[in-house]
């Protein structure tokens, strides 16, 4: 059945209800950071954190369970040494945002620093966050897919078509949808059809000019999942933080 509309989407399944699995808190100024995270709390939002590069990896590390990484765009000046290091604090949750972007440095470069966050991943036993975008982006994430074999992987801000989503059924990731699936028909049957156990929501969140994405609006993107699935808010919350907690075991939930 769809969601009741008398259901609290909002406030007290249980003390978390949802799990905003991707934003980049660190890029909002600290006073703004602490009000969106207040209305998170307030809507029963836990955040996971993400880096884009050492110091923005260090920054989210003091926010909330954080995702370490490099961005493909910042491949070219990626210190290693230091994600090394960052990745071993206990309150890092996950390796990424890694993978391939059309507007990062060339191929060989995102390819070697993708590599080398895939092993991190695996010698510690972390999930990997990843990221694809642009064309080609994903052929190339293909052509390197033995890197990421037999590893945790989250698909962040999922976009893609009904091909790229059976690669990753195949293999067993997670496809962490945002706001495009409360508007994208062809997104919304995507959702519909992929394993239950490996669905994620996200807001992707940070400062942008006209964009007023926060935290507290993945119950947003729950809701049109629930929609899409047919499911009410418990069994969509219920079914979110199971495979949340599957996909990142590290994390801390209320």
């Amino acid at each position: 059945m769809p969601p009741d509309s008398t259901q609290t989407w909002h406030h007290g399944l249980v003390a978390t209800c949802w799990v905003d699995t991707h934003s980049h808190l660190d890029r909002f100024e600290p006073a703004e950071r602490a009000h969106l995270l207040e209305r998170a709390a307030e809507s029963g939002v836990a955040v996971v954190a993400v880096g884009v590069d050492s110091d923005s990896s260090r920054a989210a590390l003091e926010i909330a369970g954080a995702a370490v990484g490099i961005h493909p765009v910042h491949a070219a000046v990626a210190d290693l040494h230091a994600l090394t290091s960052l990745v071993s604090d206990p309150r890092a949750v996950a390796v990424g945002e890694c993978g391939f972007d059309t507007e990062g440095p060339p191929a060989r470069v995102q390819a070697a620093v993708f590599s080398a966050q895939a092993r991190i991943a695996r010698a510690l036993r972390l999930p990997l966050i990843l990221h694809i975008n642009g064309e080609g982006a994903f052929s190339t994430v293909e052509r390197h897919s033995r890197d990421i074999e037999e590893l945790t992987v989250v698909r962040h801000y999922f976009t893609g078509d009904d091909a790229e989503a059976a690669w990753h059924a195949e293999r067993g990731h997670f496809l962490s949808f945002g706001n495009p699936l409360r508007r994208e028909a062809a997104l919304q049957e995507i959702a519909r059809s992929y394993p239950q156990q490996l669905l994620l929501i996200e807001t992707d969140s940070y400062p942008l000019p006209g964009r007023q994405t926060a935290p507290h609006d993945v119950v947003l993107v729950a809701e049109a999942l629930a929609l899409t699935r047919g499911w009410d808010a418990e069994e969509t919350s219920r079914q979110l933080l199971a495979n949340t907690r599957k996909a990142f075991p590290r994390l801390v939930l209320s």
